[in-house]
């Protein structure tokens, strides 16, 4: 392969590459506007009532000593 060649090519997947990375951001913004949306509509009593109920069903599962050594596991493998 030329040289020429090689660069038309380089600046084809370069072109590629750009059109992909602005795709992306075009998805992530509508997925981003879309949560937004959602969150506004939802009340804020209902959001604070779902924190405390999944907070306190962690709390008892936390509590159960298989749970907690399998937690304990995870965090100890994921270190290697």
């Amino acid at each position: 392969m030329s040289l020429r060649q090689l660069n038309k090519q380089i600046r084809q997947c370069s072109q590629d590459t750009e059109k992909q990375r602005q795709s992306l951001l075009c998805i992530a913004d509508r997925q981003r506007q879309q949560v937004y949306r959602c969150l506004r509509a939802t009340p804020l009593p209902i959001l604070l009532g779902l924190a405390f109920v999944a907070g306190f069903a962690t709390e008892k599962l936390w509590r159960f000593p298989r749970t907690s050594r399998m937690v304990q596991l995870m965090h100890s493998l994921r270190a290697f």
